[in-house]
């Protein structure tokens, strides 16, 4: 088993893991409990998602895809909220 992703929390966790999960990679969360037990205290580097040695290379690269892209392209200024 190979740490492929340091999460900042475990909802970052979980979205690596569906992520990767669609590429057909079996992903663990690992350590997603540790947070509740620090309590106040800033818990960075807890929670990581792992996979196997196998699979390390190519959940590495889905990573790394994801890690390097941009999320959102371009943003629609002409809208409004409010009703006209």
């Amino acid at each position: 088993m190979m740490t492929v992703y340091h999460a900042a929390n475990s909802i970052e966790a979980h979205l690596i893991k569906g992520l990767l999960l669609q590429q057909e990679i079996a992903a663990y969360v690992l350590g997603e409990y540790l947070q509740g037990g620090v309590g106040e205290i800033p818990a960075v580097g807890l929670v990581r998602v792992s996979v196997s040695d196998s699979d390390y290379t190519k959940a590495k690269e889905v990573v790394d895809a994801w890690d390097s892209s941009t999320m959102i392209e371009s943003i629609d200024t002409n809208y409004s909220y409010l009703p006209t």
